[in-house]
């Protein structure tokens, strides 16, 4: 092989692809290496070479600021001269099968540290430096070659993979495995010649990278696959963006279509070229049935100005934006108000009329029902038969109604511009009523207000203070005079206390008039020798005197309507006490009474109750006994009251309550527990108890 020219100095070799035999070698190869060229062609291209050491490899890149990945080999020759080369290499097809074109290109001066004493004949041509990485590869995976540059992208060195190949059955992600290896499938079945991907490859560190593979396969006569040669590129940086890219659109297109509002796009004439699904929501028409349609279908005929939108359309440009009000068509035929904000833009280079277009029904309705209620404020302000006053921040008047008229004689025009409070305030008073008009809270004080005419009126004034964005900015007053309410109480209150007092008189004759009665009963027990008679006397005189306790409770008490129960029970059984012999018998009296009052119509049969009961218990119970207790208790039961009598002595035969019979004091206790309405029970066990349940009247 002779090739005369630029690379007649420079020794080149023609390998096999695969096993890099050397088939052809030039005569400055020959020259260089030493040996005959038949000698030469029995070797492989690693027969000749040897890679140099690293401290000199590391000397020559220091020196010549060489890439790590231009690697120094030593040329084998049979000369004693050593002689520095590095490789280029290029694919070819020698005698119709794969082969290598490989130039060593002579650094020996560059290694020696001589690159003063002359150049080099040429820099090698291979890919160092080259940003793609180069691949050689079998169809079963076995890698052919693998440049510096696949090993600073991937990680693996060209040693690594000769030695082990199976380095690389993960070198495929998982998830493009399919993708790829069904590609290549697709590639040799159809004998594809050329063919590119891009997948994500798995490095020797673990990282994913996005790569692009430009594959370039040689067949052999039968359409075997010889081998694949591959350029790749490292292109994560530009899949991320992108994906960036791709993501950035759909979050575009997401919110151009989460909008509620119509958007679209007119082109010159005026025509749809773009919505949005706003414009399903507005008009009930599908995307579809909208696009490449004039804008002025979507109009109510008779109701919409479409002068002014095409005026608008034809205009060559637009400052600012345009908003135009009137009333459209939806696909069902209902006609709605609408508001349209126009204005002109870009859309990929051509000019387009933007419109944002919405139903405004509600906001029309909404507007018609504030200027009612609105109307309907100011009639109730108006009619008020309150006086009602707003004033501003300065505590001066800006309205006032009908109702302040008529009851402070003053007009709006009289007042307005004014501080009320030196207007309608005594004197004496003006402190007060500036820290009422000024108070942040609302506050009702009954309070003098002066008329125009100069009267003092008795009202109620109530400061609602109204604040907007959390700065109180007006201040509500609302005055309802209660002169003639004033008079009226102090009436009431005058009636009252005279009843009051009328009724405590009542209350002192009362008790005076039965305290007459218990003297005769007392006087006439005196003139007769029947103790029978005696006994009926003393016991009449003990039930008069628990009325006449009562209303004695009444008179001495503020409240003439009840009386508490505690103290009048306490007292009432140590009358009886007292009343009765117990002067041979140590009879003791507890009580548990809760803090309740009482009104007269329960406290009286509940004081005869006692009356009888306790009595009856000093008389009876205690036959044959020196000691005895009587309990008496008065509690709340949730809603009820519970009045309870129990002794400890012999007990009560039950007959004789529930049967009737001659004994007045048994039918004063059934007829008086009807009177309580309560539920009474008698238990003998262990002496006698009463006890009556009744719910508690009130005034």
């Amino acid at each position: 092989m002779d090739h005369p020219g630029f690379f007649e100095s420079e020794c080149m070799l023609v390998c096999d692809q695969v096993t890099l035999q050397v088939l052809d070698i030039n005569r400055a190869g020959v020259d260089m290496i030493g040996l005959q060229k038949e000698e030469i062609l029995k070797k492989t291209l690693r027969d000749l070479v040897q890679e140099v050491e690293p401290e000199l490899a590391a000397e020559f890149k220091k020196l010549t600021h060489a890439s790590s990945f231009e690697r120094i080999w030593r040329l084998r020759t049979k000369k004693s001269s050593t002689i520095y080369v590095q490789f280029s290499s290029h694919l070819f097809t020698h005698l119709g099968n794969p082969a290598k074109i490989i130039i060593a290109h002579d650094v020996t001066k560059l290694v020696k540290g001589t690159t003063n004493s002359g150049a080099i004949t040429s820099s090698p041509l291979g890919f160092q430096g080259f940003p793609l990485a180069e691949i050689e590869w079998k169809k079963n995976g076995e890698i052919l070659r693998w440049s510096d540059k696949a090993e600073e992208m991937f990680g693996w060195n060209q040693e690594e993979l000769i030695k082990d190949h199976h380095l690389l059955d993960n070198f495929v992600f998982h998830e493009d495995a399919e993708f790829v290896f069904g590609s290549l499938e697709e590639f040799f079945k159809t004998q594809t010649k050329t063919g590119s991907l891009i997948n994500r490859n798995v490095t020797k560190d673990g990282d994913i990278v996005y790569s692009e593979w430009h594959n370039s396969i040689l067949y052999d006569e039968s359409g075997e696959v010889i081998s694949i040669y591959s350029l790749v590129a490292d292109v994560t940086d530009r899949v991320e963006a992108l994906n960036r890219s791709e993501r950035s659109m759909r979050s575009y297109e997401d919110l151009f279509n989460s909008i509620s509002d119509a958007i679209y796009l007119l082109d010159e004439n005026g025509e749809i070229i773009v919505a949005n699904k706003g414009i399903e929501l507005v008009y009930g028409y599908s995307l579809e049935e909208v696009i490449h349609k004039n804008q002025s279908f979507l109009r109510a005929p008779g109701k919409f100005n479409s002068n002014e939108v095409e005026e608008i359309l034809n205009a060559k440009t637009s400052s600012s934006k345009k908003k135009v009000k009137g009333w459209s068509k939806k696909a069902n035929g209902e006609v709605f108000p609408t508001e349209m904000l126009i204005n002109k833009g870009q859309y990929f280079g051509e000019e387009v009329t933007i419109i944002v277009e919405r139903d405004v029904s509600d906001q029309l309705f909404a507007q018609e029902e504030l200027t009612r209620r609105d109307k309907l404020l100011g009639e109730l302000f108006n009619a008020s038969p309150l006086a009602i006053v707003l004033l501003n921040q300065h505590d001066e008047v800006e309205l006032v109604n009908h109702g302040f008229e008529k009851i402070f004689g003053y007009r709006l025009d009289e007042i307005k511009g004014l501080e009320l409070d030196r207007i309608i305030v005594p004197e004496e008073d003006l402190e007060e009523a500036k820290r009422l008009t000024r108070s942040p809270k609302v506050l009702i004080r009954e309070v003098k207000r002066k008329t125009k005419n100069g009267q003092e009126i008795n009202v109620i004034v109530y400061s609602v203070p109204v604040f907007i964005d959390n700065k109180m900015e007006a201040q509500y007053g609302i005055y309802l005079d209660i002169t003639n309410r004033k008079k009226t109480e102090e009436f009431i209150k005058s009636s009252l206390r005279e009843k009051e007092v009328l009724l405590a008189e009542i209350h002192h004759r009362v008790k005076n008039n039965l305290a007459v009665i218990t003297g005769l009963l007392e006087l006439q027990s005196y003139t007769t020798d029947d103790i029978s008679a005696r006994t009926v006397l003393k016991n009449s005189q003990m039930r008069v005197h628990s009325i006449a306790l009562v209303h004695e409770k009444l008179y001495q008490n503020e409240n003439l309507s009840d009386i508490n129960v505690q103290s009048y029970i306490k007292e009432l059984v140590h009358t009886i006490s007292d009343a009765v012999d117990s002067n041979t018998k140590n009879i003791s009296i507890d009580f548990d009474l809760d803090d309740i009052n009482l009104i007269i119509t329960q406290a009286i049969p509940c004081g005869l109750l006692i009356n009888e009961i306790v009595t009856n218990s000093y008389k009876h119970a205690f036959n044959g006994q020196q000691i005895g207790t009587i309990k008496i208790k008065f509690k709340q039961n949730e809603s009820d009251l519970v009045l309870s009598i129990k002794d400890n002595g012999v007990g009560l035969d039950q007959m004789n309550y529930s049967r009737p019979g001659p004994s007045l004091g048994m039918k004063l206790i059934r007829t008086l527990s009807k009177q309580l309405n309560s539920d009474t029970r008698v238990i003998t066990d262990e002496g006698t108890e009463f006890s009556f349940r009744f719910r508690r009247e009130q005034i």
